[in-house]
Parts: structure tokens; C-alpha cells; sequence
């Protein structure tokens, strides 16, 4: 039984390295979306959108390990509302600008007065087969959710939405985890929003956890922290207010990207 479980985890991460070495390389974004190209950041500022009112988003996936840091960055910024939907309050993040919404992710319709008058949406919710407890139920919370979290915002009038997913996702994927993000990209860009950026970052340091194969990674291969991953994100939100990009824009972000959209290549 130790030797199944010890192979297992070997190929499983050997399998992982080649993918996330073959997406770093290029090729592996290519098959799916044209390469992005980044843009020369500038220091935003918000007179040039909405002046009246301020720019408002909604983020799921904010009390993550990622999304900790990204309700943080959206605090700092020039975003005048931050609306986070969430299972559980976060009594650790506190701030006149957030509005924590405990919702039933399974019924997420419920709540769609929350999604009115925001102007950009962020996707960072993120779960394992582990913390589903089954293959059939990570599906459904990560295609689903994302699905009705994609729905209610493009018909709220969201105009830009912002999505994590991973390094190698691919809906053809053999495996669970990168098949399944690889799907919900291909949702998102189904739903056609004026803009959509897609961040794909190899293993991603979130100080602690229970991601062995991401903890195993980490060690022996370049990681990403999340303070990082969320920084990108909400430079790229920023720019893209600012520079109005042309309608049904998609750009994917791989992680020499992300770190040089952080200003940490």
C-alpha cells in the first residue's frame, strides 16, 4: 500500500512539472488562447472612469489563501467598494471600503442584487478533490460556482472579470484539477465580457496548507507567493479601466508574466 501511494505521488508530480514546464515555455498557452502581451504599466488613475461614482468590484474566493491578499490590494487601491461573497465572515480583514456577504454558494441567484452597479469581477475560489471529498463534487464547485458566479455577473453588467486558474489548465486534460480549469476558462470566455484576463500561475506559495503536491513542488521547483499572485491581479484590473481595451478581449498571463505585471521579474 506505501509503495502504491509512494508512486502515485511520484508520477502525479512528474506530471505536474511537465506540464507546468510546458506551459512556461509558451506552446502550452498557444493551443488554447493567443499569447498575451504585456503592456507597459502605468501609475492608474481612476479620474479617467466613473469619475462620478469610483470603480466597484465583487470577488469570490476572498477568504483563500490567495484572496486574503487580493481583498487587501483591492482595499489599497482606488476601487471605492469592495463586495466579497463569502461562506464564512473574515473577522481578520476589516475596512469601510469591504462588504462581506455571507451567501449558499448553492444558490448564488439569490444574491444577485449584490452584483449590480460593479464594474469588475474576480474569480480566485479554489478547492481540492480532498476538500470536495469526491472528484464529482470538486466539479460541481468549481464548474458551478464559477459558472453562476460568470452568469450573474455578465448579466449585471459587470464589464471586466479577472480569473485564476492554473498552470496547464486544459479541458482536454487527462487530469482532474487542469481539466476542470481548463473548463471553466473556456465558460468564462464563453460568456463574453469586455474584458477577461486569465492568470495562470505555476505552484503557488501560500506560507501553509494542505497541497502536498504543491508543498513538494515548492521545493524543488520556482513557486509564486500569493501576495505576488494578487498584486498582478489588481494591477492588470487597474490597467485595464484605464486603457479600455477593444470589446471581447481575453489575455492569459503565465507566471513570467504575472511576476512582470507585479513588477517582480
Amino acid at each position: 500500500m506505501q509503495n502504491k501511494k509512494f508512486y502515485f505521488i511520484l508520477i502525479t508530480s512528474i506530471a505536474f512539472i511537465f506540464q507546468y514546464i510546458y506551459n512556461s515555455s509558451g506552446y502550452f498557452v498557444n493551443t488554447i488562447s493567443e499569447r498575451s502581451e504585456i503592456s507597459n504599466y502605468k501609475p492608474y488613475n481612476f479620474k479617467h472612469y466613473n469619475m462620478s461614482q469610483g470603480a466597484k468590484c465583487i470577488v469570490i474566493g476572498g477568504t483563500g489563501a490567495t484572496g486574503k491578499h487580493l481583498i487587501r490590494e483591492l482595499i489599497d487601491s482606488k476601487f471605492v467598494q469592495v463586495t466579497s461573497l463569502v461562506r464564512k465572515e473574515d473577522l481578520s480583514i476589516q475596512s469601510e471600503k469591504l462588504k462581506q456577504v455571507v451567501v449558499d454558494f448553492d444558490k448564488l441567484e439569490d444574491y444577485k442584487e449584490e452584483f449590480k452597479d460593479k464594474d469588475v469581477a474576480f474569480n480566485v475560489l479554489g478547492t481540492t478533490r480532498k476538500q470536495a471529498g469526491s472528484a464529482e463534487r470538486f466539479r460541481e464547485i468549481e464548474i458551478g460556482i464559477a459558472s453562476k458566479f460568470a452568469d450573474l455577473s455578465k448579466e449585471s453588467g459587470v464589464r471586466s472579470m479577472h480569473l485564476l486558474t492554473s498552470a496547464g489548465s486544459n479541458p482536454n486534460s487527462f487530469f482532474l484539477y487542469p481539466k476542470v480549469k481548463g473548463e471553466i476558462e473556456e465558460k468564462m470566455k464563453k460568456e463574453g465580457f469586455h474584458y477577461l484576463s486569465i492568470f495562470r500561475p505555476g505552484p503557488l506559495d501560500r506560507g501553509v496548507g494542505d497541497r502536498w503536491i504543491e508543498n513538494v513542488l515548492i521545493k524543488v521547483i520556482p513557486s509564486m507567493k500569493v501576495s505576488t499572485l494578487a498584486k498582478a491581479m489588481r494591477i492588470e484590473a487597474e490597467n485595464e479601466l484605464l486603457n479600455s481595451p477593444s470589446p471581447n478581449t481575453v489575455k492569459v498571463y503565465s507566471t513570467k508574466e504575472i511576476f512582470e505585471i507585479a513588477g517582480e521579474k
